[in-house]
């Protein structure tokens, strides 16, 4: 099998067990905020033993790579948190398809950031994002939960939106691994006082789903994206990654007994449909700059 396929399988099966996260928010009976804090602290550990068996060295190149890396680690801790809460204050599948909307978001920060143009066909796919957010939403207002998920899920795409440009312009040459476990140690950390001072004990159930979580839906699926990004462009994994909020329905359905209603489904649908589509562009224009 060639490298290229071998690689094409990990990514699948990565984007497979990430859609299933969401479900630990409903299944762990913690605030997102904890859960976040337990879930890094378990993961940093398994990060870094990771990647001192696989690079030895562990350190940045200087001071500014460490203060650019603890923003990165702040913006993914605020993703984490607001995510989760999305799901726990709606559901899974509202939390997850609201959360797909950041591959748009994408294309509207990034003229900002790079300093470059934006084309007219991002603004369609942004208009198309709008248009499934506002089937998602059952009424403007603040007191409705369903509401509240969408709110909370467009704030975690927006900031995970910036996390991602931000690493790739900072980042670019930093293995994943590395970049995924300084991140996640800095989360960890951010999120040490409220474990220690935190009124909500993790019972023996929540712990072996915590373990869960930290060890295999975010070490071990982490580090099987990091290997994938090493033989298949960031457009292809994109692409592949927009099959979570699919896989994160199913899961739902099955596992949950929770079925969303067909509003939620075509609004998801038309998310899910402008995020391939801005997907697929960059694909294609990767490929004819090669």
């Amino acid at each position: 099998m060639s490298q290229t396929k071998s690689a094409m399988m990990t990514l699948h099966f990565s984007v497979l067990l990430m859609g299933a996260t969401g479900l630990f928010s409903q299944l762990i009976k913690l605030p997102a905020w904890d859960i976040t804090g337990y879930r890094t602290a378990i993961a940093s550990v398994v990060l870094f033993a990771w990647l001192i068996w696989r690079e030895r060295s562990i350190g940045l190149g200087s001071l500014r790579d460490y203060l650019r890396m603890f923003l990165l680690g702040v913006l993914l801790c605020i993703h984490w948190i607001t995510f989760f809460h999305s799901m726990q204050v709606s559901s899974v599948a509202v939390g997850m398809i609201s959360l797909y909307a950041y591959p748009v978001m994408t294309v509207f920060l990034e003229p900002w950031i790079k300093r470059i143009r934006l084309d007219w066909r991002d603004v369609i796919s942004g208009v198309l994002v709008l248009v499934g957010i506002y089937l998602l939403v059952p009424e403007f207002d603040l007191t409705n939960t369903t509401t509240q998920g969408v709110l909370w899920g467009v704030l975690s795409a927006l900031v995970f939106a910036l996390r991602n440009l931000l690493l790739g312009h900072w980042f670019r040459g930093q293995s994943a691994t590395r970049s995924m476990s300084y991140q996640v140690l800095i989360v960890a950390l951010l999120m040490t006082p409220v474990m220690v001072f935190s009124r909500h004990e993790p019972t023996p159930h929540d712990w072996w789903l915590l373990i869960g979580l930290g060890i295999v839906f975010t070490a071990y699926t982490h580090t099987l994206l990091g290997s994938a990004l090493r033989y298949l462009k960031a457009k292809t994994v994109g692409l592949v990654a927009c099959l979570q909020p699919v896989y994160a329905v199913i899961y739902e359905i099955l596992i949950l007994q929770s079925y969303p209603d067909l509003t939620t489904l075509f609004g998801g649908a038309i998310i899910v449909a402008a995020a391939i589509y801005e997907s697929v562009r960059e694909h294609h224009k990767a490929t004819a700059a090669a």
